[in-house]
């Protein structure tokens, strides 16, 4: 059974549609990238998959269960999400935001857990030496690896990361990312929006590419990140590299090609 299940998926926002009609399943064990261009529907299907946005029609089950019918701690303690924006009201030290991801679990038998987790994880983000700083005095990539502490703080069996990468340098891109994988190794399922399709093709075991709220695309990147597609996708000439003894990949925008057609 696949631990998150979206079928027929529509998303309306006044009178355009931003999610068309998409059927998805996400399975434990994998990493699942969302790609496509600017205002694709990634980042609202993946509020759907999470519960935080109803869809006009369609529905997502999490382990059998409608999303909307879960209560919100059963929904927290099964799945965590990153968000784009990392936004919080109070100048809160950088440990305290992190201990924020253990809330799900007060009151249970893991709450005991609290500090181990916690420690580990901002280990694995690399903000143990934040810990006493401020939020808001933090860069913006060091804002993003405490959001991504405190995400891993919820032990979730779902993971789901909105563009995770794009305030972060290559170092801690690559971290991150290794970090995902090994989350979907220990039997957890992965989301996560991307825009570098060659991080995508690096780390993801499946990848979906959409355009205009609709499925373009699903499957290993090898099948799915071809020049033609994603030229066609994207608008623009994309040449796709397989790099000689490794089942590598890396895509590059044809530059010459679209100062040719600018002339």
């Amino acid at each position: 059974m696949s631990a998150l299940r979206a079928r027929g998926v529509r998303v309306r926002y006044g009178t355009r549609v931003v999610v068309d009609g998409v059927d998805l399943d996400v399975h434990a064990g994998q990493v699942l990238a969302l790609l496509g261009p600017n205002g694709a529907g990634k980042s609202t299907l993946l509020g759907v998959l999470a519960g935080d946005v109803v869809p006009e029609a369609g529905a997502v089950e999490l382990d059998g269960v409608d999303v909307r019918a879960m209560r919100l701690d059963d929904l927290a303690r099964r799945r965590a999400v990153l968000l784009q924006e990392n936004r919080l009201s109070f100048p809160f030290d950088v440990v305290d935001v992190v201990r924020m991801g253990r809330s799900p679990w007060r009151g249970t038998e893991r709450e005991d857990d609290d500090e181990r987790v916690v420690e580990a994880v901002m280990r694995t983000a690399d903000v143990t030496h934040l810990a006493e700083r401020r939020y808001p005095t933090l860069s913006g990539g060091e804002k993003a690896r405490t959001s991504f502490a405190r995400t891993l703080a919820q032990e979730p069996v779902v993971l789901l990361l909105d563009e995770p990468t794009a305030a972060l340098d290559i170092r801690h891109q690559e971290s991150l990312l290794s970090e995902a994988v090994r989350w979907a190794r220990d039997g957890a399922a992965v989301v996560v929006v991307l825009h570098d399709l060659t991080l995508a093709a690096a780390y993801a075991d499946r990848v979906v590419l959409l355009a205009e709220g609709r499925v373009r695309g699903d499957g290993p990147p090898h099948d799915v990140l071809t020049s033609e597609l994603l030229s066609d996708v994207y608008r623009h000439p994309i040449e796709v590299v397989h790099r000689p003894g490794s089942d590598e990949i890396v895509v590059l925008p044809v530059r010459a090609a679209a100062l040719e057609t600018t002339r």
